[in-house]
């Protein structure tokens, strides 16, 4: 049973560290949060919003048809 005695070594834990960090950042890169707020909140349905990055939304009143 030599295989359970695991001694702490702190290059291996700085390892594990690293790659967890890298871990999390890839998959924040592949799946990035979601917005906040939905495109055409709070105007109602005759204004259609786009979300602008890093800036507010951009609304426009729709033409009455």
């Amino acid at each position: 049973m030599e295989w359970l005695r695991w001694h702490f070594e702190h290059n291996r834990a700085a390892i594990v560290v690293a790659m967890l960090i890298v871990a999390f950042l890839v998959a924040y890169l592949v799946f990035p949060p979601p917005f906040r707020s939905e495109s055409g909140n709070g105007f109602g349905p005759d204004w259609e919003c786009t979300i602008q990055p890093q800036s507010e939304p951009t609304c426009i009143k729709k033409l009455r048809r």
